[in-house]
């Protein structure tokens, strides 16, 4: 199967992430009208879900962007540098808050060990991604530097 152009796999993810942003964004709005409807606060645990919701909306539109430019057939651009690196940085983010999440869960919350530990797994997961983004954009854009020397010398 083709991974660049119109007709590549690329055109079925991005529209499987566009789907995935419009319903993280209903997610979002929706989740305070649905906890008062259900009479169940949210609590302490909204200060850290929304910024991730929020962070993870952006690495979601980043990837969109991705898939634009396999789209174009154009992947080593400075654009795909620049969103694999605010991608990162948002993943960070999130790995950050995550940290904060399991410190209240364990001394405030008193949450059960499971639960921290599905935190701390997730905190790992996150800066793992981001390690790996800031490598990939690195890699693109010493690729973009190489294509751009290459186009010259033509």
């Amino acid at each position: 199967m083709n991974i660049l152009g119109k007709n590549g796999i690329g055109s079925i993810l991005k529209i499987i992430l566009q789907i995935a942003f419009i319903g993280g964004i209903v997610i979002l709005v929706l989740l305070p009208i649905v906890s008062i409807v259900i009479k169940k606060p949210l609590g302490a645990f909204v200060y850290i879900l929304y910024p991730n919701g929020i962070a993870m909306l952006v690495i979601v539109k980043q990837f969109i962007g991705l898939f634009d430019s396999l789209k174009e057939n154009k992947p080593f651009c400075d654009n795909t540098v620049t969103k694999l690196r605010v991608a990162g940085i948002s993943s960070l983010v999130i790995s950050i808050l995550f940290i904060f999440q399991t410190i209240y869960e364990m001394f405030l919350a008193k949450a059960e060990i499971v639960f921290v530990l599905i935190l701390g797994f997730m905190f790992i997961l996150f800066f793992g991604v981001a390690i790996a983004l800031y490598i990939l954009s690195e890699l693109f854009r010493q690729a973009t530097n190489y294509k751009e020397e290459n186009d010259l010398t033509i």
